[in-house]
């Protein structure tokens, strides 16, 4: 699991050309940009790489596209998230479907975050803690004080 070390700056949003093209859906720009070597894993002010961008605000094709060539699924957020939390948080079994197959961890939790199933049950999004535990996610977890969430 990579950790990104960052802090907020207000005053720039250090947002990359592919950060905007995954906001804004834009398959096309994407591909273009990746065929042109550009960093796949840059953070923004809140340490979103494009790729959690894209899964934050559903944008699959670019997300896809971003996998394929090599974006890092388990890199986490300034809030201790990955893309994969927010595939849950969305209810998108799509996407999470491929985060898995590109090798996200099902059970990463943070100093901050839970589990991406405990974030299925505190929102009692009951069909996507079933779809979770169908891909092995941990019956057992714990958040990250090592404790069960109510």
């Amino acid at each position: 699991m990579l950790t990104v070390t960052c802090f907020k700056k207000s005053s720039h949003s250090h947002r990359t050309a592919l950060h905007l093209a995954c906001a804004t859906g834009q398959p096309d720009m994407v591909s273009l940009l990746v065929s042109r070597n550009c960093e796949l894993n840059l953070y923004d002010r809140e340490c979103r790489t494009p790729l959690i961008k894209a899964v934050q605000l559903r944008q699959e094709a670019c997300a896809t596209i971003l996998l394929k060539n090599g974006a890092n699924p388990n890199i986490m957020d300034f809030y201790g998230r990955t893309a994969l939390h927010y595939a849950v948080y969305n209810e998108d079994t799509s996407m999470i479907e491929k985060l898995l197959f590109y090798g996200t961890d099902i059970v990463e939790c943070s100093k901050d975050e839970c589990q991406p199933l405990l974030l299925a049950v505190s929102r009692a999004k009951v069909n996507m803690v079933e779809f979770l535990l169908k891909k092995n996610a941990n019956v057992n977890a714990v958040d990250f004080l090592n404790r069960y969430r109510p």
